[in-house]
């Protein structure tokens, strides 16, 4: 008896089911992450005044984390001098509303190029160093800014700068400038990496006298890199001291700056798009938790490091993935082994159903 055989589909391997499936999963992920954008922006609508404010710190941790993984993920070049840049941003923005008439948003994007200027005086000296010999370098070149600083009458010195009143935003002006420029960072660096010259960055990252043989000149790619990391940066310290009204050198120039920065990538995922935003979340919201014991939220940040570079080392990001991937691919297999089990169950009841009828 001539049976009908199932269709191809139904008896497709899960393999090739996977492999199917696979050209949804980008606009999947940006379907999320539309969502999240559109929740973002109508932030202002259902969040507290108190919620506004924990929500800017959030971004501006983002975005900081972002700004340094560009830098430090994509470039490998692990930096400890960003809180030169986040002081930079901060007393850029403080000088110019006190002393110049020019719009808050014009000072606002000053003190992200002063901060990107300092970055490539700096580079001319620090790019020539590769390794530990960088770090260190950077961070000796933040602590000497940090001295500056506190020596300078014209900032202040130790006394620091009382922003003006003019300077005095609202919580959703504040909230919106910090989304902006968290979606700003965040499409420049993925627009970036995935560029030439962001395959030229990573060359070098990993081998650098290979892409030195292949034409990679080193030294601009650096430059230009180090230059970005910082411009986003010092637009988050200017936001920074939009929020607080009042800066003093050792909070502006604080190690803890960098520090945040390369705990939350770490955290989330270095060298990941997505890892930092990640990252900064789990950090802030341990932050909040335990805001009442610093010691413990010290303790138990340190014992999360530790554990994700023991067991995740790649970070929290890239974990979620593979465990993602792995789940999907068990709940795929067992659907399609169920449906072929159904297929080749019903094809065998209609057979046996016209033998029946033959036999008749």
């Amino acid at each position: 008896m001539k049976t009908h055989p199932a269709s191809s589909d139904q008896l497709a391997p899960p393999v090739a089911r996977r492999q199917s499936l696979r050209p949804l999963a980008p606009w999947l992920g940006w379907g999320v992450l539309g969502l999240l954008v559109l929740l973002a922006a109508l932030g202002p609508l259902y969040l507290s005044a108190f919620d506004l404010v924990l929500a800017f710190t959030l971004f501006n941790y983002m975005t900081m984390a972002q700004s340094w993984n560009l830098l430090g993920g994509y470039g490998g070049q692990f930096s400890l001098g960003h809180s030169l840049f986040v002081g930079a941003g901060s007393y850029t923005i403080a000088v110019l509303l006190l002393h110049s008439g020019l719009p808050l948003l014009l000072d606002l994007l000053l003190s992200g190029l002063l901060a990107a200027a300092l970055a490539a005086l700096a580079a001319l000296l620090l790019m020539r160093l590769r390794e530990a010999y960088f770090s260190i370098g950077s961070l000796g070149l933040a602590m000497a800014a940090l001295t500056w600083m506190l020596n300078w009458s014209f900032t202040g010195a130790t006394s620091g700068l009382n922003l003006p009143p003019a300077a005095t935003l609202n919580y959703s002006t504040l909230y919106y400038l910090a989304l902006g420029l968290l979606v700003a960072t965040t499409l420049t660096i993925v627009l970036l990496v995935r560029s030439p010259f962001g395959l030229r960055l990573m060359a070098i990252r990993d081998d650098q006298e290979a892409a030195a043989e292949l034409g990679v000149n080193s030294f601009p790619v650096k430059l230009v890199t180090f230059a970005i990391s910082a411009f986003f940066v010092g637009l988050a310290g200017g936001l920074i001291a939009l929020n607080k009204l009042e800066i003093e050198p050792d909070s502006a120039f604080s190690m803890n700056w960098v520090i945040t920065m390369i705990i939350i990538t770490i955290i989330g995922g270095i060298a990941t798009s997505t890892g930092p935003l990640l990252g900064a979340v789990v950090f802030f919201t341990l932050q909040q938790v335990l805001q009442n014991s610093q010691a413990l939220s010290s303790l138990l940040t340190g014992l999360l490091l530790i554990l994700i570079i023991r067991l995740a080392p790649e970070g929290l990001w890239p974990l979620a993935l593979k465990l993602g991937r792995r789940l999907g691919e068990v709940l795929l297999s067992r659907f399609a082994h169920s449906k072929q089990a159904a297929t080749v169950l019903s094809a065998q009841e209609a057979v046996g159903g016209r033998s029946r009828l033959g036999e008749r």
